[in-house]
């Protein structure tokens, strides 16, 4: 893909072109935009973090939310990817989506609002989502990765995975199901996304493929569902409301007819407030806490993070394969 360097937000991008968008340097107006950040962190915290490179691959209920954060917290670089268009039940979740939004590009909306935020970032911007021809260039420099690749594009997660490996870059996977979020992170020498799916990219993009084109059997559609909830979802919520809505058979049902996951608004800021907590701690992890070891980080796969308000729990969990 051919890319254009710009130095304000354009008007139209154009789906066939990486788009890097240079804002304004300004020091002072930095400094104060970020300013409650200190205390918790320093100031030549905020330096390494104005530093960072940031990728999120998908701009839905958590991707969105992830860049947000990201420009508040004062990340100075920022890639983003996406290929879908927003309909009206982004609404409920999705940080760009609103009526004016409406079959709008997911990705160049969700620019457009991060610099309405702020214009002081460098964001770069891949219309076509994580594809076998862009893979590396969206990771190539980053300090961290974010995986909020669409639930049906397995694909593309293991193109973006692979790509990062390569690139000696972790990767940092939250969902949110129900009231709950589960946070991972794929370190480039341990275990890979095709171990907890258990898929190949070869068989992963021929399956994603025919979802795309619509013309994927029963067979590979279940096959999907079941790989990503085995894998990403590893605790299912046992509570569910009653009758035909109990224990989840409406949540899967309506994923495999529909296509659409059930979300409820409160989750995905949830989780993308962890995600990005996570995402600060590692990328001060050699910085200049006075008590960083009384923090605790989410653990590399096999591994990860859970929490569930609706049953007020909280959990480290280590070493587990399931």
């Amino acid at each position: 893909m051919d890319k254009i360097v710009r130095k304000s937000f354009p008007d139209k991008i154009d789906r066939d072109t990486i788009c890097e968008i240079r804002g304004r340097r300004d020091d002072n107006f930095y400094s104060a935009r970020t300013d409650r950040n200190i205390g918790w962190i320093t100031p030549e915290e905020q330096e390494l973090i104005r530093d960072s490179k940031i990728g999120i691959a998908g701009c839905g209920g958590m991707g969105g939310g992830l860049a947000e954060i990201f420009v508040r917290l004062g990340v100075g670089k920022l890639n983003i990817a996406d290929t879908e268009v927003f309909d009206i039940s982004n609404i409920n979740r999705q940080f760009a989506a609103s009526i004016s939004t409406q079959s709008k590009s997911k990705v160049q909306e969700t620019g457009k609002k991060l610099f309405s935020i702020s214009d002081d970032f460098q964001l770069t911007i891949f219309p076509r989502g994580i594809t076998e021809d862009n893979a590396d260039e969206f990771v190539r420099d980053c300090s961290a990765i974010c995986d909020e690749v669409e639930f049906w594009a397995i694909g593309s997660r293991i193109l973006l995975h692979q790509a990062a490996r390569k690139a000696g870059v972790s990767v940092f996977n939250g969902n949110s199901v129900g009231f709950g979020a589960r946070l991972f992170l794929f370190s480039p020498e341990g275990v890979t996304i095709e171990d907890v799916l258990g898929l190949d990219l070869k068989e992963a993009m021929r399956i994603e493929k025919s979802i795309v084109t619509e013309s994927a059997d029963p067979g590979d559609i279940a096959l999907v569902m079941n790989k990503i909830i085995k894998g990403l979802v590893p605790e299912e919520p046992e509570y569910g409301l009653a009758g035909d809505y109990s224990d989840l058979f409406f949540v899967k049902n309506r994923l495999k007819k529909e296509g659409k996951a059930s979300v409820i608004s409160t989750t995905p800021p949830l989780a993308a407030g962890l995600l990005t907590a996570q995402v600060l701690l590692y990328l001060l992890s050699d910085g200049l806490w006075m008590n960083r070891d009384k923090v605790k980080r989410v653990p590399e796969m096999p591994g990860y993070l859970y929490l569930d308000c609706a049953k007020m729990e909280a959990r480290i969990v280590k070493g587990k394969w399931w």
